[in-house]
């Protein structure tokens, strides 16, 4: 049976206590029953502790990202997508440098790239759901925290209340619904990645594929999981994090990645209410 390929994105920092059990739970037999062929990258933040030894040692490629922050390295490995990014780059190896030809190419060939967190937060499992729902026919899907189950522990009061609130705000900007802007855990079809023009440097990456959808006119959907306790110390700041969040979902509203200024809003194929909160559970 012919198979088709599923990158699975892991940004990481540091997160060695974590990152092994992440990689194990990942459904590749019921995939590969499905018609998919699973290859896993740890998008690396040039971690000081283990994380990448035992990434390597569960089978996944590791991507050593350049510059500081997980917008930028989920943006380095989002760019493989795009063969006029991967191209010059494959042609500047010298000879004999397979290994890194083979992470070069890794996205190439994809059909649907899965990202979710290293911390151990989001169930691995939800990436079947992911696949069914962006075979059904969506260009974007978004793991909703809100519409699935958050176990006890997993999310302060200050954070919960905090993605409500930037939540709502973005699915006024946006006219599009959506009760969990801050998750980690997104699907696209590679033709999709593509699309997008991102310039994220932290953690208000999620914020900026939201709008970027949006504005390009993608389907975007949300499917319900679960949020776990995470697995070793946060490096989020919320309320740092917030406001850099907000002034994502301004920005790009108004602005492209590249500076000019854009009014357009292309509205998805599947319109809804710009507030969502009576919908959280």
């Amino acid at each position: 049976m012919a198979t088709e390929k599923i990158v699975v994105i892991i940004p990481a920092l540091n997160e060695e206590i974590s990152i092994g059990q992440v990689i194990d739970d990942v459904p590749r037999r019921e995939l590969l029953e499905k018609g998919y062929e699973v290859q896993v990258v740890v998008v690396d933040g040039n971690s000081t502790d283990r994380t990448r030894d035992i990434a390597r040692e569960k089978g996944a490629r590791i991507l050593v990202q350049k510059g500081k922050g997980k917008g930028v390295g989920v943006r380095e490995a989002i760019a493989l997508c795009d063969p006029k990014e991967v191209v010059p780059e494959v042609l500047s190896l010298q000879s004999g440098r397979c290994y890194h030809l083979d992470n070069l190419s890794v996205f190439l060939d994809a059909k649907y790239v899965i990202m979710l967190d290293a911390d151990g937060t989001y169930p691995p499992r939800h990436i079947i759901d992911f696949v069914k729902t962006l075979g059904s026919g969506a260009d974007v899907v978004m793991g909703s925290r809100f519409l699935g189950e958050i176990a006890d522990g997993a999310m302060t009061g200050l954070n919960h209340f905090g993605n409500i609130v930037l939540s709502d705000v973005a699915s006024l900007l946006y006219q599009h619904q959506c009760t969990d802007l801050c998750t980690g855990m997104w699907g696209f079809t590679a033709q999709a990645l593509r699309t997008l023009e991102l310039d994220s440097r932290h953690f208000e990456l999620e914020a900026e594929l939201f709008a970027e959808s949006l504005k390009k006119g993608l389907k975007v959907e949300e499917i319900a999981i679960t949020y776990l306790p995470r697995r070793g110390e946060t490096k989020l700041v919320p309320l740092k994090a917030g406001f850099a969040i907000f002034s994502k979902l301004l920005e790009r509203r108004f602005w492209s990645a590249d500076g000019e200024f854009d009014m357009r809003l292309e509205k998805s194929r599947e319109k809804a209410p710009a507030s969502t909160t009576s919908q959280r559970t």
